[in-house]
């Protein structure tokens, strides 16, 4: 948008050149008033510059931000799973030694049965 404004801005400096050189030749001089236009010219060219460094800054910046989020995000969804794994695991555990114990219990509840 910046960058539009500065190319219409620049089209219009260069409008008032051609119409002020036309009538410093026909006046036979005006060239302070080139001078001028020019200095113009080159400040709206500065301008469009400072703006393009300004969006690509601003763009840079939007996609730092959006990796930082996406780096993260990543990495709550490796942490997540992980938890969950570990959690399978633990569950896993209890189980077997769960029935560990069953199996052990069976095999006292034999040896102390009277035959």
């Amino acid at each position: 948008m910046n960058r539009v404004r500065a190319l219409n801005a620049k089209d219009t400096l260069r409008q008032k050149l051609a119409s002020i050189q036309n009538a410093s030749t026909n006046l036979g001089g005006g060239m302070i008033q080139m001078m001028l236009i020019l200095r113009e010219e080159n400040e709206a060219k500065a301008e469009a510059r400072r703006a393009d460094e300004e969006q690509r800054r601003r763009d840079e910046l939007a996609a730092r931000e959006e990796r930082c989020k996406s780096e993260k995000k990543e990495a709550e969804e490796r942490r997540l799973q992980e938890s969950l794994a570990r959690e399978e695991h633990v569950c896993r555990d209890r189980e077997d030694a769960r029935a560990r114990t069953q199996e052990m219990a069976m095999i006292f509840g034999a040896l102390t049965m009277e035959p």
